[in-house]
This record gives C-alpha cells, sequence and structure tokens, in this order.
C-alpha cells in the first residue's frame, strides 16, 4: 500500500516511519509534507492508496486541503490532538483517523482497514475492465490473474475446470492439475466467468461448460469433468443446466 504522509510535526514523522516500519512493513511512504500547500503539490504529483493527514496545520487544516482535492481517488486518515474533530473528519468521508500520541494497535488497525478497502476498490475497477474486455476478446484469448498468498498467476480462462467455494475463498481447478487458492468469494466469480460459459451447478461450484464431458441425472445429479472430477448439481439448477446442454 502507497502512503503519504501529511503533518506539520517533525516528531509525528518521525514516529509514524518507524512505527510503519515496524508494525506495518508492507506499507510504503512515497511522500511527505508538513503543510496544507505543500501537501497539495505533493499530491498532484503522486498517486498514494491513503493519506495520513494532520488535522491542524500552520497554513491551514486537513480539511482545507481536502476541500481543493476535485478528483480525490485515495483514502483519508485523520491524525488529530483532539476527538472532537472525529465528526469532521467522518463529514470528509475520512476512513478513520489516530489520536495524538499514536497509539501502535490503533495504527495497525487503521491500516488494516485501508488495505481492505483499497483492495476492494481495486477487485471492482479489475471487473469492471474485464467486462469491457469481454465485449471484444474471445473466451479463447481472454486471460485472468489469480493471485495467491505466495505466486500471481496469469492464465487463459479457457484453462479453468471449475471453481469450488470455501467460504469467503475460491479454489480454481486448472486442467493442468493445479489448484489455485484465491482469497475471493465464489460469487465475485461467478459474476466475472458467467460470460465465458461458466455455470453456477451448485451452491459451492461454479463450472465451465466447455469442460463438461457428462451429466449423470442419477445419484440426484453428477457432473463429470475432463479432469474425471465428480461435481454435485442442486435440483433448482438441473432444467436450466440441461436447457444450456441441449443446446451446445
Amino acid at each position: 500500500m502507497k502512503l503519504v504522509l501529511i503533518d506539520n510535526e517533525s516528531s509525528i514523522h518521525e514516529v509514524l516511519r518507524n512505527m510503519l516500519s515496524l508494525y506495518c512493513p508492507r506499507v510504503q511512504i512515497i511522500g511527505e509534507a508538513f503543510g496544507v500547500a505543500e501537501g497539495l503539490a505533493l499530491l498532484s504529483d503522486t498517486q498514494p492508496d491513503c493519506v495520513f493527514l494532520d488535522v491542524e496545520m500552520d497554513d491551514g487544516t486537513g480539511m482545507d486541503l481536502l476541500k481543493q482535492v476535485s478528483d480525490r481517488d485515495f483514502e483519508v486518515v485523520f491524525i488529530t490532538a483532539y476527538d472532537h474533530y472525529a465528526l469532521d473528519a467522518f463529514r470528509f468521508s475520512a476512513l478513520d483517523f489516530l489520536l495524538k500520541p499514536i497509539d501502535p494497535d490503533e495504527l495497525m488497525r487503521a491500516v488494516e482497514k485501508v488495505e481492505k478497502t483499497v483492495s476492494k476498490s481495486r477487485l471492482s475497477e479489475r471487473i469492471s475492465i474485464l467486462e469491457n474486455n469481454l465485449q471484444t476478446i474471445s473466451s479463447d484469448s481472454q486471460k485472468i490473474v489469480l493471485k495467491d498468498t505466495e505466486s500471481i498467476h496469469i492464465l487463459k480462462i479457457s484453462q479453468i475446470l471449475y471453481c469450488q467455494a470455501e467460504g469467503s475463498y475460491t479454489h480454481f481447478h486448472i486442467d493442468d492439475g493445479r489448484n489455485i487458492l484465491v482469497s475471493r468469494n465464489l460469487k465475485e466469480y461467478e459474476k466475472l466467468l458467467k460470460p465465458h460459459r461458466f455455470f453456477r451447478s451448485h451452491h459451492s461450484y461454479l463450472v465451465n461448460i466447455n469442460q463438461i464431458i457428462r451429466f449423470d441425472r442419477s445419484e440426484g445429479g453428477i457432473l463429470v469433468m475432463t479432469n474425471k472430477a465428480h461435481l454435485p448439481v442442486s435440483n433448482r439448477r438441473k432444467d436450466q443446466l440441461m436447457d444450456i446442454l441441449n443446446h451446445l
């Protein structure tokens, strides 16, 4: 996460640099400023995910700064010595605020909140971009990026056999035998992949229609995939599935 720090106290800059390095090493400080004018100039030259912003500075307030930012695309965490400023913070849609002196636990909580918000925003943006791409790019060549705890995987959507829900996580079963676990729920990927002939056969499974080799109506309904996996079909989705298969 990229962070800009705007505060008129050099001691706060030093404290936050040290605390972020110690407790939140994934945060990258990409710029620092000590007032409103300097902060505005810095924001015009950088693209932070979040701004830690002092409420009261020598040449104005953090609210004064935000009033002059016409197209804000970053989250804000206010820094203040007085908690009555919290009302103004929320009025300006600040995600959180930190009281001086800054407590490490409160800092980590604020960073975690920002990261979750930024991550969600980026996923929505990626989904929107991909939906636009789907209108002009065929399924055979369209690729998807999947990120697990260790790697970033880039693969063709046509390689995906099926997706399997596990709570708020999704397993991607790939035609080369890989199983990629992604920390997003199945519903989000259902919307993303549905235009590519993926079908939600069961609340726990999203299947690639092109990777089905057989539908056994016995035992309540079973899909046999190209990797020999046997997947259940819910009763309320059988008719829709049959209609799709009959029109292949």
